[in-house]
């Protein structure tokens, strides 16, 4: 079984937000290694050949940039223009973009100011060069839809989710270009990034040679096509494949974790209290079950949340957004002394597989500080999930070293085509949980405890299915569903409100309130926010 960790790309000048491409997929993109990539792909000449070209187009990139450069910091001239001319040129000399420009176009009586147009569908949206992406400003307001400020990256994703012809577009300030697609949310940007000034100021040409790959005009598709009809289009079907495949082998992962805990927590010799209650029938196997299924979740919870990262100060989700040198350290102590990642490395390095319980104490140690908080460890007090009464029988019983990294190593990665792929928690959306969600409400658990045995009924000939989910009126609502509840039940309202309040739409919005009374996985809380 061979390895794979490709957990975050080789590149540090990209950025890959939310699932727009799948990691592994983009890697290999990046580095010419995936389909569509070959010279008559990118419309090479023949006799040229394809390291020639975007060798070339490093070199007009670095021209153009040392011409640019000197006016970032100047406030004496027109930003926005001088900004727009290295753009121009840069899509045009290196990118191979034919550009239509200042195209203006009116949809639902709403009229937005694009400043170029690619290939007849790939809108073109630029921020001064002083401005973030993610910057409001009234620069980017659109006619017809009041007077609220937007960033050029939110003025971008209306278009395109406005729009039945664009499907793809690109924003950029200069410093940073992003692609996106048309999405059903805006509240989870999701984008693909480059650092064009840290890849043209360092003179960088491996990542200038993965941008030229992935952002070439040849990428956006033929002028009077579809919007959809494009290799970035195809690369992202790909991707859903993949994801599809990933997802199967995650509820693998996670159905193979339940029963390595299990068997870890009835096999430690020191647990004889948990096997007599099971014996007695004090704690029946459902009830096992579901501790252990709870146990999972903070696994993922805790995992994803290492993994994702506030925008504004790059520090993983799970912690407050404190800058100050004490929470740093904090910070350090967990995620070498605490974190499941150490516990990720442990895996790759294949050490600690041995029976003591150090790590899953350590593990403990995370839970009951989640619950009410633990300043030392940058830990915010949770309760819920991590309340001692959720887990009341396993948080005290101990789990062998080899169990939880067994457990760890189900979670991390999936079984896909003889690999083990990393599964990307970061990007992952609340369907992708769902679905596994769905899918564990299915299951129907064996536990032995004379014999210290933890299954599944049915694993023998594949079928672990039971009732419970008829039982107790457990059901998974479908996306499809969850996006047509969300279009015809939040959406008028979110109008309604923003109307009632142009003055302030940001203090309309927040006064709204989505109760969810069966939420299940969260998906439509998810979805709604």
């Amino acid at each position: 079984m061979t390895k794979r960790n490709h957990e975050t790309l080789s590149f540090d000048t990209i950025r890959l937000e939310s699932a727009l491409f799948v990691p592994d997929l983009l890697e290999k993109i990046a580095r010419g290694e995936h389909s569509g990539q070959r010279d008559t792909d990118y419309h090479i000449p023949k006799g040229l050949k394809l390291q020639d070209e975007y060798g070339r187009a490093f070199q007009i990139a670095i021209a153009q940039w040392k011409t640019f450069a000197p006016t970032l910091n100047r406030r004496d001239i027109d930003a926005l223009s001088t900004t727009r001319n290295f753009v121009q040129e840069l899509l045009k000399d290196t990118l191979g973009y034919a550009l239509d420009i200042a195209t203006t176009i009116t949809l639902a009586e709403r009229i937005y100011h694009i400043p170029f147009m690619a290939c007849g569908r790939v809108p073109i949206f630029i921020a001064p060069s002083h401005l973030l992406l993610d910057d409001v400003s009234s620069l980017f307001n659109i006619e017809g839809s009041g007077s609220r400020k937007r960033s050029v990256f939110r003025l971008a994703q209306e278009f395109l989710n406005a729009s039945a012809a664009c499907t793809w577009a690109i924003v950029t300030n200069g410093r940073r270009i992003r692609l996106l697609r048309d999405s059903s949310t805006l509240t989870r940007p999701c984008f693909l990034e480059f650092d064009l000034e840290t890849i043209l100021e360092g003179n960088r040409y491996p990542d200038f040679a993965a941008l030229w790959r992935t952002l070439h005009s040849s990428r956006g598709g033929a002028t009077g096509t579809p919007g959809t009809s494009c290799i970035w289009e195809q690369w992202r079907t790909e991707g859903q494949a993949v994801g599809t495949r990933v997802r199967e082998g995650l509820y693998s992962g996670v159905e193979k974790a339940l029963v390595a805990l299990g068997n870890g927590f009835l096999c430690h010799p020191a647990n004889d209290d948990l096997r007599d209650r099971l014996i007695d029938g004090n704690l029946t196997r459902y009830e096992l079950f579901q501790e252990l299924l709870r146990l999972v979740y903070r696994c993922l919870f805790l995992i994803t949340l290492e993994e994702r990262k506030d925008e504004q100060t790059d520090i993983p989700l799970l912690h407050p957004p404190d800058t100050s040198q004490e929470a740093r350290t904090a910070r350090a102590v967990y995620i070498d002394g605490y974190s499941l990642k150490r516990l990720r490395n442990r895996v790759l390095r294949g050490t600690g597989r041995d029976q003591y319980d150090d790590l899953w104490q350590g593990l403990t140690i995370v839970f009951r500080a989640l619950h009410h908080g633990e300043p030392r460890l940058a830990l915010p007090a949770l309760g819920g999930l991590f309340s001692p009464e959720q887990c009341q029988s396993l948080d005290y019983s101990a789990l062998p070293n080899q169990a939880l990294l067994e457990t760890i190593l189900c979670l991390r990665w999936a079984h896909i085509e003889g690999n083990l792929v990393p599964v990307d928690y970061r990007n992952m959306g609340p369907e992708e949980l769902g679905s596994v969600y769905e899918r564990l409400l299915e299951l129907d658990p064996y536990v032995d405890p004379h014999a210290r045995q933890f299954s599944f009924v049915g694993n023998e000939d594949g079928d672990a299915s039971g009732h419970a989910r008829k039982t107790t009126g457990s059901y998974y609502t479908p996306d499809s569903l969850v996006q047509e509840l969300i279009t015809s039940a939040l959406d008028p309202v979110i109008k309604s409100r923003l109307a009632a309040r142009p003055d302030n739409p940001t203090e309309a919005l927040l006064a709204i309130t989505v109760i969810d009374p069966a939420c299940g996985s969260g998906h439509f809380l998810l979805a709604a926010a």
